[in-house]
């Protein structure tokens, strides 16, 4: 294994958990929240408080219309974007379908695929995105229902999808047939570097193969479950009839809090605050593992939630959590990344990969949970 910096740090005081992706507590808009949900049953108690469309809260889903640019019927709004994954999966797979994720990918995708028969199947990441010779072999094999990924930093990776590679993925998506969903939960989150058009604005005009997903989890507050898809209007008027078996009506008080949190134009500005918040975390989650863990590869994360690398295959992972943990750092298992029917060469893999949140942390508990993480690896 690279060597490892090891230095003597202050005596351990604190467990550090570098587990799940959540926004900082201080970063949470109570007042806005509670202000803009007091405005919404001010304006509309009947139409927050009664049963309403099974596709969402009208007013909602004509503001998020209006910013994509497409009509109301091809928005979607939910109670967070897990539930538009499951939806959708029931809708898409059939027995003996496959699903693409790249690898790794988001655990709970990864589940909610499975629950729903799908195969799902793993495509590797390389430094710009999801290799796409992979892509099209696997692709050659089997038309997948869909392929999901996380263009924007990555989850759990941190890493972003070139705009060369976005423009081929189309260009295959185009050719073979398959949906390409993009979820862009953390795209906002931008801390260095310029934007790159999402693969919806990227779509071929004739061919619109992409559904692009979304939440106001990360941007606003996970607790509200307000998450939102856009596509063609048959296919989410078909989830809507699944979301009203399922649930009978979405949850109004939340997307209304929501709407009004955007007609009001609180967003940008809570925007910049978290970026403002998270972007030194960022840069110190990133010199972190370039000082403790010197010549380990990884990609940069320049946004969102997350730093991902593979321990070289020296490293002890052997009980790495528990050891971890003993040491009082909390770990994720590093396998739940990994889709079951991943290729042969991606054994292993999990052992080895360790997702690195920092978000919730101040820069002297990155600093020193990444500590720990290297003495528990030499």
């Amino acid at each position: 294994m690279p060597t490892v910096n090891t230095t003597e740090a202050p005596q351990q005081t604190e467990t550090i958990a570098l587990t799940r992706g959540v926004p900082a507590p201080e970063v949470l808009p109570g007042v806005d929240i509670a202000a803009c949900l007091a405005a919404a049953l001010e304006d509309d108690p009947v139409g927050v408080l009664q049963y309403g469309h099974p596709s969402g809260y009208a007013p909602l889903r004509k503001l998020l219309a209006g910013l994509y640019g497409v009509e109301d019927g091809q928005i979607f709004v939910t109670n967070g974007s897990l539930q538009l994954m499951d939806l959708l999966a029931a809708h898409l797979v059939r027995p003996g379908d496959s699903v693409l994720v790249e690898r790794p990918s988001y655990d709970r995708a990864i589940g909610a695929y499975k629950r729903r028969g799908a195969r799902v199947v793993g495509i590797p990441l390389q430094p710009d995105g999801i290799d796409l010779d992979r892509l099209e072999a696997e692709v050659q094999r089997q038309v997948p229902a869909f392929l999901y990924l996380i263009p924007d930093f990555q989850n759990p990776a941190g890493i972003t999808l070139s705009l060369e590679k976005r423009r081929r993925l189309l260009d295959l998506a185009a050719r073979y047939g398959f949906w390409v969903v993009e979820d862009v939960p953390y795209r906002l989150l931008r801390y260095e570097g310029q934007p790159v058009p999402t693969l919806r604005e990227l779509d071929h005009p004739g061919a619109a193969r992409v559904l692009t997903m979304s939440s106001h989890s990360k941007l606003v507050a996970p607790a509200l479950r307000v998450g939102h898809l856009v596509g063609p209007a048959a296919l989410v008027a078909a989830l809507a009839r699944l979301g009203e078996d399922t649930y009978l009506s979405p949850v109004l008080p939340t997307q209304a809090t929501i709407y009004e949190f955007l007609r009001q134009g609180r967003l940008e500005p809570n925007v910049e605050h978290l970026k403002a918040t998270y972007a030194p975390r960022c840069r110190a989650m990133i010199e972190a593992v370039r000082r403790h863990l010197p010549g380990v590869p990884f990609a940069p994360p320049e946004g969102g939630f997350f730093l991902g690398l593979t321990l070289p295959p020296e490293a002890n992972t052997d009980g790495l959590l528990e050891r971890a943990a003993a040491a009082g750092l909390l770990l994720t298992d590093g396998r739940a990344f990994f889709a079951p029917a991943d290729a042969p060469d991606g054994a292993g893999a999990g052992e080895r990969f360790v997702r690195l949140p920092f978000c919730a942390l101040t820069p002297q508990q990155i600093d020193e949970g990444v500590r720990r993480l290297a003495v528990a690896v030499s």
